[in-house]
């Protein structure tokens, strides 16, 4: 039972986070820009924010169990060892989608002459 909870809970969180929200039905989604005025860098810029939010929010997810691990480990050197492995590897996400925000200040440097703020 133990080795089901897991599971059965990350596809309730999911079906939640994902399904049909009656809360959010009424906030505006927002102009659809016609195809003549679309801004390049405004459309990467979102897409960078929509990826580093989810890209923080699974890393925090990792944090956290990294933590679990670790402290669940007693002793066990196998278990501590992993739970420092899955730590770093966090923070290692978190590092790679830092640079991922910064780059494209940088791009928008070299190509416009001017960095793309966010």
């Amino acid at each position: 039972m133990k080795k089901a909870i897991l599971p059965i809970l990350t596809i309730t969180m999911l079906a939640v986070i994902l399904g049909p929200n009656p809360a959010m039905a009424d906030l505006p989604v927002g102009d659809i820009p016609s195809g003549q005025n679309v801004d390049i860098w405004e459309v990467l810029i979102k897409a960078l924010n929509w990826f580093f939010n989810a890209a923080i929010i699974v890393a925090a997810i990792f944090l956290v169990f990294a933590g679990w691990q670790y402290v669940t480990a007693a002793g066990d050197e196998e278990k501590a060892k992993k739970g420092l492995n899955t730590l770093i590897y966090a923070l290692i996400g978190v590092g790679i989608a830092l640079l991922a925000k910064g780059l494209i200040y940088i791009v928008s440097t070299f190509v416009i002459g001017q960095g793309v703020t966010f």
